[in-house]
């Protein structure tokens, strides 16, 4: 997600309607603790309130292993404008885990909830501290006992991805998992993790129990999936219609600014996970991923908006 759902992805994809809540992607607290303005930057929703401006709230991500550095810099956030944190304990980047972030904290449940209760207590009560969760580092055995220090650290709410770090994407997401962890918590439990269609989030509900679902790849490989989610639309998009939106979303970030190779990579990492979900569109990726202009690359996209 990174590199590609900042503000302008949030403010295109909100404005399609059925989203409740965005989450920034992280900002990164090692050896100091993040200033005002680099929040801002981070999380330009700041600026209006700290919603998108189509009036969805946006929560501020931190991701970080010292507590103290973590808390100051949620304290700034919610100065700068943040209308939330949540704590990031379930990225499973190595490059993150290998400087004590992410997922690394899985390891030492303690330690989650150092982080949570240093940053419960740095902002106003009435600012929602939330952590986000893997079931575990190895084994999903730890799941009950990392959301419970989660809660034990203050946290308004836990967000669980149904896989360990050691599985990072591959194979399912335990929904089953997440269901143990609702059963011994007593603040509410979001599920996250391979919700792509209406059935997987019936399925997703009636394993894990949940009423509340975060979904991240599965709005790249279909716009419109909080749509059918939230019964705002019926049915899917073609690929076609995918494809048009995804040339609009191109131009939009041309006319705010973005260099042309910025509209260029997000526009593939898009396109890249759209063509995970259709079979069509996997075939204009192999065709188009390698036009590094974006006039040429719009252009050869079009050419498949009209069958």
């Amino acid at each position: 997600m990174q590199g590609i759902t900042d503000y302008l992805f949030r403010e295109y994809l909100t404005a399609l309607g059925g989203v409740d809540v965005c989450v920034s992607v992280y900002a990164r607290v090692s050896s100091t603790a993040l200033p005002g303005h680099a929040l801002v930057r981070a999380c330009k929703e700041m600026e209006h309130g700290g919603h998108t401006r189509h009036g969805v709230p946006v929560v501020f991500q931190l991701l970080g292993g010292t507590a103290e550095l973590v808390a100051e810099t949620a304290r700034r956030a919610v100065l700068a404008g943040a209308t939330g944190i949540d704590l990031n304990f379930g990225c499973p980047v190595s490059r993150v885990n290998n400087r004590d972030g992410g997922a690394a904290l899985l390891r030492d449940p303690a330690r989650i909830r150092g982080i949570v209760r240093a940053t419960r207590c740095a902002v106003p009560e009435s600012v929602p501290v939330s952590a986000k969760l893997r079931t575990g580092w190895v084994s999903a055995e730890d799941a009950v006992d990392l959301a419970l220090a989660a809660e034990d650290g203050g946290a308004s709410y836990v967000v669980m991805h149904g896989r360990t770090r050691e599985q990072l994407y591959s194979g399912r997401a335990d929904w089953g998992v997440i269901g143990r962890v609702r059963e011994s918590l007593s603040i509410p439990v979001v599920a996250n993790g391979d919700i792509r269609t209406l059935d997987d989030l019936e399925r997703c509900a009636k394993l894990s129990g949940c009423g509340r679902f975060m979904i991240g790849r599965g709005a790249l490989a279909r716009p419109e999936l909080f749509r059918v989610l939230s019964g705002l639309e019926d049915g899917w998009w073609s690929a076609s219609q995918r494809l048009e939106w995804l040339c609009s979303y191109g131009e939009f970030c041309r006319e705010r600014g973005v260099t042309e190779r910025g509209v260029v990579g997000r526009v593939k990492g898009i396109l890249r996970y759209m063509s995970e979900a259709d079979e069509d569109i996997a075939s204009v990726f192999l065709k188009e991923r390698c036009c590094d202009e974006w006039d040429d690359l719009r252009a050869g996209l079009m050419k498949y908006t009209c069958r």
